[in-house]
């Protein structure tokens, strides 16, 4: 597991796919090489937590929790286990994080991993997820080439799915490191699984001065990458959908084409502000990457610095999405999610070839026979 930037954890190369894998030392494990450690920071190897989870293995750390895989007790399954000291100033004694991440649990989605439990134990607060296996996304981005472009603009279209159904009961993610962004393989298909939505605001909030207080760091944005910030949230204006349409828009140029979309001068948190507060994106060049034509038009309005200039709703940026991807899905006979095809063909209303009958749809979605000769 990575744990650069507050990541959720990354499978080892090569080793075990039955989930993610002890992380190197941020420190190098005190060999400064990286080695690999299986530590157990909080001390909690053979207890039960919550009644019912036992602790197994030591998978790293975020920036607000540390992270075990767990085994269910009475299901023996393994899930997720995010642990941290019990918040004093709390009634219930849950931190803040631990608390929004439970509250998001009422969004129901394949792509958003399901929350088990959330709860305190002794000194600990706990909340547990279900498992998954596979990569983070940051591995498939530092593989260029080993995904086919329309089934990474698949995964992109997971995400936006995912939006659609937190903006819509009033949810603005905020977390779009690719750390954070689990990607297993389900039936032969590459998915995606958002891990971490502690950083989740409600719509129209503003951060106090004391929670932004406590956030910071003397370099800048600790407790979120700078690297996905939109310019209104860098402003700390109230939480706007439209600003996870920035940070999809710059994870999705990152994912088709292994590089970020600013000419930054550094990698340190002010040098993404700078490029994000005044820099023009860099054009995606569709001869280079070989995307589809229109897509760089998408991208370009995700990233536009004014929240007005960028596309209304998640559900509009979807549906421009779609009308890029599905065509390619068909064309070069790629897996679908079938709700997507289904919800493509309903709204343009076309003959989708023969692999679908050749079947047109009227306004209600249904079967138009074809004319009598």
């Amino acid at each position: 597991m990575s744990v650069v930037d507050g990541a959720p954890p990354t499978p080892v190369p090569g080793a075990s796919t039955q989930g993610p894998q002890p992380a190197p030392s941020p420190q190098g494990a005190g060999s400064g090489t990286g080695t690999f450690q299986a530590t157990d920071p909080l001390n909690v190897f053979g207890s039960t937590i919550g009644g019912r989870f036992a602790v197994v293995r030591y998978l790293g750390r975020t920036s607000a929790t540390h992270i075990y895989r767990a085994v269910h007790m009475l299901m023996e399954r393994p899930c997720f286990l995010k642990i941290v000291e019990k918040d004093a100033t709390a009634p219930d004694g849950m931190p803040a994080s631990l608390r929004r991440e439970a509250q998001a649990a009422r969004v129901k989605h394949p792509a958003i991993l399901r929350v088990i439990d959330a709860g305190t134990s002794g000194p600990w607060a706990h909340l547990t997820q279900e498992w998954s296996d596979g990569p983070n996304l940051r591995a498939l981005i530092a593989r260029p080439g080993e995904v086919a472009v329309p089934d990474l603009l698949g995964l992109g279209m997971q995400l936006l799915d995912a939006l659609v159904e937190l903006h819509r009961v009033g949810l603005i993610l905020r977390a779009f490191d690719p750390e954070r962004i689990l990607c297993p393989v389900v039936n032969g298909k590459q998915v995606l699984r958002l891990f971490d939505l502690s950083r989740i605001a409600f719509l129209g909030e503003k951060a106090t001065p004391e929670t932004l207080e406590k956030s910071k760091r003397p370099t800048g944005f600790a407790m979120r990458s700078t690297r996905y910030m939109a310019p209104d949230e860098i402003r700390e204006a109230p939480a706007d959908p439209r600003s996870d349409l920035y940070s999809l828009g710059i994870l999705l140029y990152e994912m088709l084409t292994g590089e970020y979309p600013y000419a930054t001068s550094g990698h340190g948190p002010g040098s993404y502000v700078v490029s994000h507060l005044r820099d023009s994106p860099k054009k995606l060049d569709t001869g280079r990457f070989a995307v589809p034509q229109d897509l760089p038009g998408i991208i370009e309005r995700m990233l536009a610095k004014k929240p007005e200039d960028r596309f209304e709703t998640a559900e509009a940026a979807r549906r421009a999405l779609e009308d890029v991807v599905v065509p390619d899905i068909m064309r070069l006979n790629t897996p679908a999610d079938r709700h997507v095809l289904e919800a493509w063909r309903k709204r343009v209303k076309v003959g989708l070839g023969r692999t679908l009958e050749r079947e047109v749809y009227d306004e209600a979605g249904f079967p138009v026979p074809p004319p009598k000769s």
